[in-house]
């Protein structure tokens, strides 16, 4: 099968023939359908893993993936069957403990994540999952290659949004969405319809804002901030009538995003950190965040109950995660790593296969 292999840190990846996987006792092969270029796997190019996740060099990058079931092992149950269209959760756990029992695979003391560490990605005609309980059933999804995103960009933002709910955010609140690029995009139509509060989405990109107004139409109430051309807090406040927001969901996660947006929350509001803008912060506000009362979090991806949650939701086209999806060929990772590296990617870039 054809495959882009990772075979040193911050080298093009080589498009080559290696051999097909094949299922044996719980594991399945998928033939991929779409695998999507996710943030992380810039991350992981770069060496910046290495610490953490260090991966086993030459490996097939890529976790964000749909297919179509092909080859199952003795041990898979029948409703897992050749022809089955799939997503696949990608963080794999090699030891199960209190995390993987509850389906918080992500958590789990002994994670094997796809396309990071021991097992090949998506950026292949096929791909192994070790075990069978890592798919989600993707029967009813229009556009499975474009529906690949919502392994990753789904559930995270899944994710994210629940921390909102989870915080007591009322319908005469405002959730701040930092980032409209895939993950913003998706949370910003999750939050409107899981919480009833008011959003306001923000980006310093324009096209980024651009394509999100395409894809998004607001519902009244609801904003989207171009902080391309003005200062992005007096645009925020001004979009609220100057209340400050219960809840931030900051996608970009880099120093110069926590510094503008933590000012904006209001006395016991929540600031979730989910992109990886940058290994180290902004010196933490003591005096500020004890005075109101502020709460930080984070999120590293969801549960697999979250993107069952969110499969569901797409099949009941209740987001669309279709509009901001642009396809490309394996021939063309390269240049899509390099896209999305310099910041030249709007929404979701997917390999269809």
């Amino acid at each position: 099968m054809r495959a882009a292999v990772l075979e040193e840190y911050g080298k093009p990846l080589k498009i080559v023939d290696i051999d097909r996987p094949r299922a044996e006792g719980s594991s399945v092969v998928i033939k991929v359908s779409g695998c999507g270029i996710c943030h992380s796997d810039i991350h992981l190019w770069r060496g910046e893993f290495s610490s953490i996740l260090p991966a086993d060099l030459p490996i097939v990058p890529g976790h964000e993936a749909s297919g179509v079931v092909v080859d199952v092992g003795d041990n898979v149950p029948p409703d897992i069957y050749p022809g089955l269209k799939v997503l696949v959760y990608w963080s794999y756990c090699e030891q199960d403990d209190r995390y993987s029992e509850v389906g918080m695979y992500q958590h789990c003391s002994m994670k094997a994540p796809a396309g990071f560490l021991l097992y090949n990605g998506c950026y292949a005609e096929y791909m192994l999952v070790p075990h069978y309980r890592y798919l989600v059933p993707a029967e009813g999804l229009e556009d499975l290659s474009s529906a690949a995103i919502l392994s990753c960009a789904g559930a995270t933002a899944y994710n994210a949004v629940k921390r909102a709910v989870s915080h007591g955010v009322g319908e005469d609140e405002y959730i701040a969405i930092v980032g409209l690029g895939g993950l913003g995009v998706l949370a910003f139509q999750l939050a409107r319809r899981l919480t009833g509060s008011r959003i306001v989405g923000v980006d310093v990109r324009r096209e980024a804002v651009e394509k999100a107004l395409e894809v998004l139409e607001p519902f009244e109430g609801d904003s989207i901030v171009d902080a391309s051309r003005s200062d992005p807090r007096r645009s925020i406040l001004e979009a609220t009538g100057g209340k400050d927001v219960k809840v931030v969901l900051d996608f970009v996660g880099s120093r110069g995003s926590i510094e503008t947006y933590m000012d904006l929350l209001a006395p016991r509001g929540l600031y979730v950190i989910v992109g990886l803008g940058s290994a180290y912060g902004p010196s933490i506000p003591v005096h500020h965040m004890v005075i109101r009362e502020l709460t930080i979090s984070s999120v590293f991806y969801g549960s697999i109950h979250d993107l069952r949650s969110v499969v569901d939701l797409a099949r009941r086209k209740v987001i669309n995660y279709r509009g901001f999806t642009t396809k490309i060929t394996l021939d063309r990772v390269n240049e899509a790593i390099e896209n999305l590296h310099r910041g030249r990617v709007v929404g979701r870039q997917v390999i269809e296969f």
